[in-house]
Formats: structure tokens, sequence, C-alpha cells
């Protein structure tokens, strides 16, 4: 618990260092859609965890901030992290989106994001732990199978989603180079 204390401290330190124009979450016509998977991934471990937080014992009363945790950062990653993923079968055909210019803006604001991103992964994986330790008489299996859901989502954003949405905005930018915008 002494290391949630810690990874909350410094969330907050880096939260208020942030210029307050970057807080606000870049909107435009167009923007692409979060890819249908990812949506219903983070839909399905907000339900999940939904039925974890209507245990009536120490657990539940643990899920509750986990759950308004997860439900802030997964708002986040839809609004400026996920978004420009639904881009790549574009992309892979070989066109370029008019807005081109503004998803370059998306992905320029979460690579200044990224390390808040990973610090709110540590948070949700501290409150999982919280979560563990509270049904100390394993009374709710469920959790421990949440928790390797959670790990395995956690780490598929950290290795794949999260570099993938750097490198279109990466791409998108080599692009404008070449053509002169």
């Amino acid at each position: 618990m002494k290391h949630f204390g810690y990874l909350l401290l410094i969330l907050l330190f880096f939260n208020q260092c942030r210029n307050k124009e970057e807080n606000i979450i870049t909107q435009f016509p167009g923007k692409p859609e979060v890819p249908a998977s990812l949506k219903e991934d983070h839909t399905c471990l907000l339900e999940k965890l939904q039925k974890i937080v209507l245990f009536q014992d120490s657990s539940g009363l643990a899920a509750k901030k986990l759950k308004n945790l997860m439900q802030h950062h997964f708002q986040e990653e839809e609004d400026y992290v996920l978004s420009p993923l639904g881009l790549l079968p574009m992309l892979a055909s070989g066109k370029i989106p008019e807005q081109s210019e503004e998803v370059i803006k998306l992905t320029e604001k979460f690579k200044t994001q990224l390390t808040h991103m990973n610090i709110e992964h540590q948070m949700i994986k501290a409150y999982m732990e919280e979560m563990k330790l509270a049904d100390k008489d394993k009374k709710h299996p469920e959790i421990i199978e949440f928790e390797k859901e959670v790990h395995k989502h956690a780490k598929s954003e950290e290795d794949v989603f999260f570099p993938a949405a750097i490198l279109v905005g990466d791409f998108l930018k080599l692009k404008s180079a070449r053509t002169g915008q």
C-alpha cells in the first residue's frame, strides 16, 4: 500500500506540471473512431468490474476505487490514444486521411502523456492488489480472473497499441513532409 501512495504522489505531480492546454482533449471533425474491438474490450472489462463492485464486502469497496480510475483511464485512451489506430486499415491500403494534421497533434499529445498513462497502469495494478488483499478469504475467484484480464489488456496496450498509435502519427508526419504540406 505504501507503493501506491508514492505512485499517487508521482501522478499528481505530473498532472500539476502539465501545461493546462495539454489537458484539453483534441476534438475535430472526422476524428477517427477507436477500433470497435478495443472499445468492446474496455466495455467488457468495466462490466466485469461492475459485478465485483456489487460484492457486499471490502473487496467490493476496493473495486469502486478501481472502477473510477479505470473509467477515467479508458476515456483518456479513447479520446486521444486509441483513435489514431482507427486509421490503420486506411493507411495499410495506401490512403492518407484528410485530417492528418489533427491526427498528428493527437499522437504528439499522446507522446507527452505516455508516462502519465503508464503511471495510471501502475495505479490500476496497485488497486487490483488492494482488491485481492480485501478478498483474503478467496471468496471471489472472479477477482483473480479479472486481474489476469486487466494485466493482459494493459500489456497489449503498452507493447502494441501505444507504440502503434505513435507510429501512425510519425508515419503521417513523414508523408506530410514528402508532399510538402
